[in-house]
């Protein structure tokens, strides 16, 4: 490729020369007209030998991160022949997960026979499947007339950075509310059979730990042992919790705010469900993960772990259509990031429906705002 600014003022260069041999110096013109002219064809003859001979690969030393953490990406070349390169100049991108305090821009010359390396070291800052490498590597010659590419088998890594599982305030707001909801009733159990042999908690109950509905508190035993414990869940009566992400994003004009929001939303939601797990209240995850809407159980505190994983492969999109599933039967809450009339249309006129978002747009009895500090979620009306 020809830069045409620097051919025009070599071709000025050039003009200037042989008016100075036609008018002032004949022979001292003559020359310089062919020192211009022979430079121009070495540098040129240099820059398709420096693209034959570099070799460039992308390294990474790291494609699963979470989110806060860093990876480095660097952009290796190596001067198989042994002249010296001309301009090598690379530009470095990264998708808006990741960011960096380096330099993006590599202007640079390769020795014969060596190897140089070039590294960016990137901060995932928000979660999903986020894109790092080279948008553009070349070598000009040394006038700058000319541009040939570095032939790069690979430009560009995945790296998927996933999102946090905050804490959440469950004392109080959407979190205390669900729990207690999904609890059992407030019939108290006997304490015979509670202990095995050696004394020790039957697996009926276990420990309170902070955050359990008041209403799984078996206080006669808690009396007894003078500590609070719980009942187990297993066989609960209470009605399966449903999670649902709303697949519409922010509608926030600024990148940085659009993308906070979206990453709040999806992050109070595995808090939220964390809790759940720790607690032993069932509950399930409705998420559309590309075209499809799919139903995950959420049981374990492996299971919210390994939603957290999935949740990489999410993306927010602009469009409205097919937002939200269809037919969704028992307690739910969703978490989104746009909460307009149509969310507030999904949760109105229903007691076990709500919605959590960090933006409320439409106010309602069953919308609730999510705020973080350094440690925990918040829901709050």
């Amino acid at each position: 490729m020809i830069n045409v600014k620097a051919l025009i003022t070599y071709l000025l260069m050039i003009g200037l020369a042989v008016l100075y041999t036609l008018f002032l110096e004949p022979a001292g013109g003559c020359y310089l007209i062919a020192a211009l002219t022979s430079a121009a064809v070495i540098s040129a003859a240099l820059c398709v030998y420096s693209s034959r001979m570099l070799k460039a690969e992308l390294e990474t030393n790291g494609d699963i991160l979470d989110r806060g953490s860093m990876v480095n990406v660097t952009l290796v070349l190596t001067n198989t022949g042994v002249l010296p390169s001309t301009f090598v100049n690379a530009e470095m991108f990264a998708s808006y997960h990741l960011t960096t305090d380096d330099p993006v821009s590599v202007r640079s010359c390769v020795f014969g026979k060596s190897t140089v390396r070039f590294t960016a070291s990137y901060r995932a800052g928000f979660f999903g499947k986020g894109k790092a490498g080279i948008s553009s590597l070349y070598v000009t010659d040394f006038l700058g007339l000319f541009r040939m590419g570095i032939e790069l088998p690979k430009g560009m890594a995945e790296i998927k950075v996933c999102p946090d599982i905050p804490g959440v305030n469950s004392r109080e707001g959407l979190a205390r509310s669900l729990t207690d909801a999904a609890a059992f009733d407030e019939s108290e159990e006997t304490t015979q059979s509670l202990f095995a042999v050696n004394g020790t908690p039957g697996y009926e109950h276990r420990k309170y730990e902070p955050g359990d509905s008041l209403k799984l508190i078996n206080w006669k035993l808690s009396a007894k042992r003078g500590e609070y414990y719980v009942r187990r869940l297993e066989g609960a009566s209470g009605a399966e919790q449903i999670f649902i992400l709303d697949k519409a994003g922010s509608r926030s004009p600024d990148p940085f705010t659009k993308h906070s929001e979206e990453q709040l939303a999806a992050e109070g939601m595995l808090a939220l469900m964390m809790q759940f797990a720790r607690t032993e209240l069932p509950c399930r995850l409705m998420i559309k993960l590309g075209d499809v809407w799919e139903t995950i159980p959420a049981v374990t505190v492996e299971d919210v772990s390994d939603i957290r994983f999935r949740m990489t492969d999410f993306a927010f999109e602009a469009d409205s259509a097919g937002r939200l599933p269809q037919n969704v039967e028992g307690h739910a809450v969703v978490f989104t990031a746009r909460c307009d009339n149509i969310v507030s249309g999904f949760v109105s006129g229903t007691d076990v429906r709500s919605a959590a978002s960090p933006a409320i747009e439409v106010p309602g009895e069953n919308i609730w705002l999510i705020t973080r500090d350094e440690d925990d979620i918040r829901f709050i009306r």
